[in-house]
């Protein structure tokens, strides 16, 4: 009975540790009205512990979701249209161990003429 009466408390720690390990950043890069959404693209990627400032972690994100979009996304021989990334959000990340934490991330592909 103890325990059903905890219950209530549990589940909000859970839930508040839950919202506390996400990373969010937001939206880094946000979309211009002009540009043209292709698709989108999801990765996860690991990062050092040590890997300081958020302007970093948004650098590795948009190059593991451009590498991720230009595999999803090829040019054909005629040259296909060049593509980019927008509104990068973060949706979680969590420790590996004490110097690598796991990130994932979603973003917009565009077109980028």
């Amino acid at each position: 009975m103890k325990i059903l009466r905890k219950l209530p408390f549990i589940l909000t720690a859970l839930v508040i540790g839950l919202l506390a390990s996400c990373a969010s950043t937001g939206n880094f890069m946000p979309l211009a009205p002009n540009e043209t959404v292709i698709g989108t693209v999801q990765a996860t990627f690991v990062a050092r512990n040590t890997l300081n400032g958020r302007d970093a972690l948004n650098t590795q994100a948009y190059i593991k979701l451009l590498e991720v979009a230009q595999w999803q996304y090829p040019r054909n021989e005629q040259g296909g249209v060049s593509i980019d990334i927008r509104d990068i959000v973060w949706v979680s990340g969590r420790d590996i161990d004490n110097l690598n934490k796991e990130y994932a991330v979603t973003g917009k592909v565009i077109q980028a003429d």
